[in-house]
C-alpha cells in the first residue's frame, strides 16, 4: 500500500497569492517574487490542496 503525501502550493505571506516564482537561489537560500504584492524574501507560507476528485 502506497502513502499519498498531501499536495501543496507555495502562497505569499503578504496577499495569500499562490502566483510566486523564484527570484534567486544563491549561498543566501531561495528568494521568492510575488507577481501580485511585488514581495520579495525567503519566507513563503506551505499551504496543503484538497483533491477534487476524491
Amino acid at each position: 500500500m502506497k502513502l499519498r503525501r498531501p499536495k501543496t502550493v507555495l502562497t505569499c505571506p503578504q496577499c495569500g497569492s499562490a502566483d510566486l516564482y523564484y527570484e534567486a537561489a544563491l549561498i543566501t537560500g531561495y528568494k521568492y517574487h510575488c507577481k501580485k504584492c511585488n514581495y520579495i524574501g525567503a519566507f513563503v507560507v506551505e499551504k496543503d490542496v484538497e483533491d477534487a476528485g476524491r
